[in-house]
């Protein structure tokens, strides 16, 4: 049993230290190998002339309504507002 044991993770060591030997070999250079298609160019942007905002867009902003207070106790905001318990 100890032997086995032994040998299967020498196994696994072997083997990782492989698969990362594996990795340190660089693809071979792609040299003396034409494109199939045509070369892709970024179509040109047209230029625009800037755009000025409306005069009514310098409004100023107003805040956003605030909410109402809760005026209740601590006890009574735990308090159901019914008897029926829903379950």
């Amino acid at each position: 049993m100890r032997y086995s044991m032994k040998l299967a993770g020498l196994g696994a060591i072997a083997a990782a230290l492989m698969t990362l030997g594996a990795c340190s070999d660089p693809l071979p250079a792609d040299e003396g190998v034409e494109p199939i298609g045509p070369e892709v160019t970024e179509p040109a942007i047209p230029e625009t002339e800037p755009v000025e905002p409306p005069a009514d867009a310098e409004a100023p902003i107003q805040p956003p309504p605030t909410l109402p207070t809760d005026n209740r106790t601590s006890e009574e905001s735990v308090r159901p507002d019914s008897d029926t318990l829903f379950y």
